[in-house]
């Protein structure tokens, strides 16, 4: 009898399969992995699969297409030369990476031109593990299981950081050089959610953003247009003490609820 534990049972009997029903089963299997797989479906986490590796249906005719090209990628680093005047991040994710599917591991490259933030954001189907290999990042994490606690840290060449799964975190640059690193995630589809993209630019209601803010609309109206306006690196230019005092209860605000949104995660 097998145990609760075991992933594979046996039958007796009536019950048994022939190995020509269990092949046809499996390749069944195998078909619907792949349409569970598709854009457009919304899953929490990677499913598991019964095969070592899943086919997409655009192969199945053709199975000489599975080779050594097939189980590669080049474009992760290639396609990021990076902007020093810019943060740039390249994904191999199953979106770019087919042979991803059912793996449960993706990758990223991310370039930080000095001055440059990766917003807080969360990823809601992975963890991240981030290593430096060139220059230096101030990392940031919001431990939702300590009440919000941020973990901070600087990282150089070399180390490594790791981001929970679902937990609110950001990377920034603040030398006056390039900085880059990789990131490996627990997902082949780890999802990116931006804490100001999905709360400034989504078409939640002012009203709405001000109460949960306890601030005015022209702080909303602030943050939106600062949130359309191309990054600046490095020092910020001269302003009059006005547009000092706006822009800074604006980035105030924004501060506030990226705590706030870390909370809720946990509520």
């Amino acid at each position: 009898m097998p145990r609760a534990s075991d992933h594979s049972c046996s039958y007796s009997g009536s019950m048994a399969l022939a190995p020509g029903l269990r092949h046809l089963f499996l390749c069944a299997a195998a078909v619907l992995l792949v349409v569970h797989q598709l854009p457009g479906c919304a899953r929490a986490s990677d499913p598991d699969i019964l095969t070592d590796y899943v086919v997409p249906r655009d192969l199945l005719a053709d199975p000489s297409q599975i080779n050594g090209t097939f189980f590669t990628y080049t474009r992760l680093v290639s396609s990021n030369a990076g902007d020093p005047a810019k943060f740039t991040v390249t994904k191999a994710t199953a979106a770019e990476f087919p042979a991803l599917l059912g793996q449960s591991v993706s990758s990223a490259a991310l370039v930080f031109g000095a001055g440059t933030v990766n917003p807080p954001h969360i990823h809601p189907r992975a963890s991240e593990l981030l290593v430096v290999v060139e220059g230096a990042l101030f990392v940031g994490l919001v431990d939702a299981a300590r009440n919000g606690t941020l973990h901070t840290a600087t990282l150089q060449a070399g180390d490594m950081f790791v981001f929970p799964r679902g937990m609110v975190h950001f990377q920034s640059n603040d030398g006056t050089g390039v900085a880059r690193a990789f990131s490996a995630f627990g997902s082949a589809s780890p999802g990116t959610i931006s804490l100001p993209t999905e709360l400034f630019e989504t078409g939640i209601d002012d009203t709405v953003l001000e109460k949960s803010f306890h601030t005015d609309q022209a702080t909303v109206d602030a943050l939106k247009n600062d949130l359309q306006q191309p990054p600046v690196p490095g020092p910020a230019p001269p302003q009059d003490s006005a547009g000092v005092a706006l822009l800074g209860g604006a980035r105030l605000a924004a501060a506030m609820l990226c705590v706030g949104t870390a909370f809720s995660l946990v509520l």
